[in-house]
């Protein structure tokens, strides 16, 4: 009976931490962007935090989610003159979780 009962409730651990988002996934997530209209990231994230324009002319948008360091997720889109995503980056410890 013991036996029985351990190996279910591992099982549901196990199962349970598979629907849990991970670094891969939100990577692929926010990859999918790139090449996109950066109104279209707008439209579905809402207004950047902040934009700056860049050196070479291309314009960051900056994201953040999360009040604290230690579960904070931001993410740029460097966006062209034609208003296409043509780069990203992140940087946070929460970002597995957010967008």
């Amino acid at each position: 009976m013991k036996r029985w009962l351990l190996t279910t409730t591992v099982a549901l651990v196990l199962s349970g931490c598979a629907g849990i988002p991970n670094e891969e996934a939100f990577k692929t997530k926010v990859s999918s962007w790139e090449g996109h209209d950066i109104n279209e990231v707008i439209g579905a994230w809402g207004p950047p935090k902040s934009t700056f324009k860049a050196p070479d002319g291309n314009t960051v948008y900056t994201y953040e989610e999360g009040q604290l360091v230690a579960s904070s997720c931001t993410v740029n889109f460097t966006v062209n003159r034609e208003q296409k995503i043509v780069g990203w980056r992140y940087s946070g410890t929460a970002c597995r979780t957010v967008y």
